[in-house]
């Protein structure tokens, strides 16, 4: 709406002006993504402040899809659902993936337990089929994953289910571990469409230019030995070193995204 007044105020009789097909409730949604990643960035005023207007228009959302939106931490934005009386307290969430779950937290607790004991005895099933099975969202099998790996209980501290403790099964034999413990080849595929979905990276010039290099690696194994098979032995070893460099770059990248984050989340809980 600024920008609409500072052209007419111009005199311009035409604006360049992005089309979108959303819901009339989407718009402020959809209008708070886009104005986080460019032009002057919201305050953490103002990103508080949509969130409790996104809450109050759409209960339902999660608190990891509003805090995607209004690039505020989910700790953050369900400190902010308790504490705003008009947010109705329903007992169903729409996650980042737009599907429905039930919100209550011993729903969520059992469901992060089977998840955990699933991981145990199908190392092979990739997230997206474990979520599927234990009724949680892909994020959440993903902190699983994680917090399993970094050997610490599915559930977090308090919210009272028994632990899987990882690297056993229940009888105290240790599961058989292979290749197949990765991600398997469709997450990173289903993940990249999902981001590639996000206006706030789709319609942002840095977002574009992180998704064509992400779009580079969008291939699946198969396509990368029959690439490592054209090789000639001579060019072996510098492909070699260079892919490795690659990697090595992604990893830093990585991290930083992590850091950042890590610091973002830290001052949203200190104001």
């Amino acid at each position: 709406m600024h920008r609409l007044a500072a052209a007419r105020a111009r005199g311009d009789r035409t604006i360049s002006a992005y089309l979108l097909e959303v819901p009339e409730r989407s718009l402020f949604t959809v209008a708070v993504s886009l104005n986080i990643s460019h032009g002057k960035p919201l305050t953490h005023s103002d990103r508080l402040a949509a969130a409790v207007r996104i809450l109050k228009e759409n209960p339902a959302l999660s608190d990891r899809y509003v805090a995607s939106v209004t690039a505020l931490s989910p700790r953050t934005v369900s400190r902010v659902r308790r504490s705003t009386v008009e947010v109705a307290h329903l007992n169903i969430r729409i996650g980042l993936d737009g599907k429905q779950r039930r919100a209550d937290v011993d729903g969520v607790a059992s469901g992060r337990q089977h998840a955990g004991k699933l991981m145990m005895e199908r190392p092979g099933a990739s997230l997206r089929e474990i979520a599927q099975a234990a009724g949680i969202s892909l994020g959440t099998a993903h902190d699983v994953k994680k917090r399993i790996a970094l050997g610490r209980d599915p559930v977090p501290e308090g919210r009272g289910a028994r632990p899987v403790r990882p690297g056993k099964e229940e009888d105290g034999r240790r599961p058989q571990r292979g290749a197949a413990d990765g991600p398997s080849v469709r997450e990173p595929t289903e993940l990249l469409d999902r981001l590639r979905r996000d206006p706030a990276l789709r319609l942002s010039q840095t977002g574009r230019f992180l998704l064509r290099c992400f779009a580079v690696h969008d291939v699946d194994s198969s396509t990368w030995s029959r690439l490592a098979a054209t090789i000639p032995p001579h060019s072996a070893g510098g492909v070699a070193s260079l892919a490795r460099a690659c990697a090595d770059r992604w990893i830093r990248f990585a991290d930083n995204v992590e850091r950042e984050a890590r610091a973002k989340e830290h001052s949203d809980m200190s104001v």
